[in-house]
């Protein structure tokens, strides 16, 4: 399911601890790039890291991910 971009930052804020980082805070990125309507740039940082042919790689590691399939 698909939530605004203010939506997602007032979720943030209430389920976050108050020392955690929020992307709300952020003191933006070193070379600019559109942003999106659905997600903060946290989340697109998270999935370019997750979808990284290196990670990819480890997906099956046990001490990296847990893969409940097969072990």
């Amino acid at each position: 399911m698909l939530f605004p971009l203010s939506k997602l930052l007032e979720r943030e804020d209430a389920s976050l601890a108050p020392y955690a980082t929020r992307s709300s805070a952020s003191r933006g990125r070193q070379y600019p790039e559109g942003e999106s309507e659905f997600r903060t740039p946290f989340q697109k940082d998270r999935d370019r890291i997750l979808h990284t042919t290196a990670s990819r790689r480890l997906e099956y590691m046990t001490q990296v991910f847990v893969n409940y399939e097969g072990d």
